[in-house]
């Protein structure tokens, strides 16, 4: 067991493939009584969701907190007799063992989509010969939103390593308070001056007309004359212009890594044939879209083995 995370599931059972190894104070290590308890058993039961928040420590700061050896040990946890573990066990490992081989056969996929996706992005910018200012692709427009207190507002967020915008729940003006709010137009180029570094770039589309977004999202207008807006999509999180917003994020980690706009304005970038690009932009919008599909079974494959554990430890399997 991870002291430090325990409550998210750093939970194992050790393998014969471990046998003799070391960890440090910070991992305790736990005997199960093989009379009252079948391994492959625990080894379900330590994954469940549910035990991980009776574990989770309380209050704020959680991730300075530890989950100690008696906490584990005082929490109590569904446990039938021996015969009924092994049934349930045997259950288990039948059916979630088929759902992790779906799930890495799908993770494999995605792997070979983004291999693909920036050896198409990384050809065509070699073969693009002089390269472009960013200030002269896409331009920097902001639109002040003032904030009325009873009026709704729905904002936006964006997902890291290219996977899109979100939306938050609405909020009124009063929640919002103080703090910088801009309106977000279909065909902006987003960008998270916080995460940027690792791809946390998206196109707002009509779904996102109205919707606002806090001054750490840059809201960027695409120079069609010479960037297909699809393709530069790609390239910011995957080609080389997520090297050049990189280069403009200096720092050491996190939070700590903010996009310099200027830095990122004078940014030169391979850049090639608008005609090319579009091109591209499409055949790279068709491998995003079955990579959205396959985002999609991998959400209903862990959905499926969280009810399988569910249904497991409740007495319903």
């Amino acid at each position: 067991m991870s002291k430090l995370n325990a409550w998210e599931g750093a939970l194992a059972v050790v393998s014969d493939d471990f046998s003799g190894t070391f960890v440090s104070p910070e991992y305790p290590v736990f005997d199960i009584d093989l009379k009252a308890a079948e391994p492959a058993y625990v080894r379900h039961l330590i994954s469940w969701n549910p035990l991980w928040e009776l574990l989770t420590p309380r209050g704020s700061m959680v991730r300075r907190k530890r989950t100690t050896p008696e906490t584990f040990l005082n929490t109590l946890v569904p446990l039938p007799e021996i015969s009924e573990q092994r049934r349930i066990a045997n259950r288990l490992d039948a059916t979630i063992d088929r759902i992790n081989r779906a799930v890495a056969l799908r993770e494999r996929a995605s792997e070979i989509r983004s291999s693909i996706r920036q050896s198409m992005l990384m050809r065509a910018s070699d073969a693009a010969g002089e390269e472009t200012l960013i200030e002269e692709i896409v331009t920097l427009i902001r639109r002040p939103v003032r904030v009325t207190a009873d009026e709704l507002y729905r904002e936006i967020g964006l997902r890291s390593f290219g996977r899109g915008v979100f939306h938050k729940p609405p909020v009124s003006g009063e929640e919002i308070g103080s703090k910088k709010v801009f309106r977000i137009e279909p065909g902006d180029l987003l960008v998270s001056n916080i995460f940027a570094w690792e791809g946390a770039v998206a196109l707002a589309s009509d779904s996102e007309k109205e919707f606002i977004g806090s001054h750490r999202f840059m809201t960027y207008r695409v120079n069609t004359e010479v960037a297909d807006p699809e393709f530069l999509l790609h390239f910011f999180t995957l080609g080389p212009g997520l090297t050049a917003i990189r280069a403009a994020s200096p720092g050491s980690a996190g939070r700590n890594k903010t996009l310099g706009i200027k830095t990122f304005a004078a940014q030169k970038v391979p850049l090639p044939p608008l005609t090319e690009q579009r091109r591209l932009g499409q055949q790279l919008k068709t491998i995003a879209r079955a990579e959205e599909a396959a985002a999609v079974q991998l959400q209903a494959l862990a959905a499926m083995r969280r009810s399988l554990l569910d249904a497991a430890f409740t007495g319903q399997l």
